[in-house]
């Protein structure tokens, strides 16, 4: 009996250990071409997190920001944090590799928001549709310096413009013949959406 109730503490603790969870995430955004905008890192944690890393997986014409010295940066939540740091690397896969800890090995406040935005910037020539953002190989540690990460990527959309595609006239289209949906030539574009330079746009 006393075999028995022993055998069941070890399943009852193992399965509380089991439903420990450790992970980053991030959700969904959007943004205009030529713009900058933020994407906010968060880690979920049911255990003390001292530090946290991953790298970007960012659609083509999507980078990160630079500030006014040309460098790449990021913004540690303050809500969340001691006294924790950031390093910006580049992975051996040419991803950009951040890692946020503390020194002191203090953990993250709190169990659930944001710990690190990253400021990316959307080039001019992105045309408006949906990408996939992704943050891989997510790392999470203890103050021991433990791994505790129970999710490795996450994925998220980023809506640019309105998201189906249809751009607005480029300046240097704006000679070149234009054609209805039907593949017809007409003298100017009216109101609604036209081929032109074999690019589908549209006037408001």
């Amino acid at each position: 009996m006393k075999k028995f109730y022993m055998t069941m503490v070890a399943m009852l603790f193992g399965v509380a250990a089991m439903a420990q969870e450790n992970y980053l995430y991030i959700e969904d955004f959007s943004g205009n071409a030529g713009e900058k905008v933020d994407l906010a890192v968060k880690l979920h944690n049911d255990d003390p997190i001292t530090a946290v890393s991953f790298r970007l997986g960012l659609p083509e014409g999507v980078t990160m920001a630079t500030n006014n010295k040309g460098k790449k940066y990021v913004t540690i939540d303050e809500d969340r944090m001691e006294d924790h740091t950031s390093i910006l690397q580049t992975a051996t896969d040419g991803a950009d590799m951040i890692s946020v800890y503390d020194p002191n090995t203090a953990p993250f406040y709190e169990n659930d928001g944001t710990v690190v935005t990253v400021p990316l910037q959307i080039a001019e020539s992105v045309v408006d549709g949906t990408y996939d953002v992704r943050i891989y190989e997510c790392s999470c540690s203890d103050p021991d310096n433990v791994e505790k990460r129970t999710k490795k990527e996450y994925t998220a959309t980023l809506t640019v413009g309105n998201g189906d595609g249809i751009n607005g006239i480029n300046a240097d289209d704006a000679k070149a013949p234009v054609y209805n949906l039907s593949g017809q030539r007409v003298n100017k574009a009216q109101q609604g959406v036209f081929i032109q330079n074999g690019k589908k746009v549209a006037v408001k």
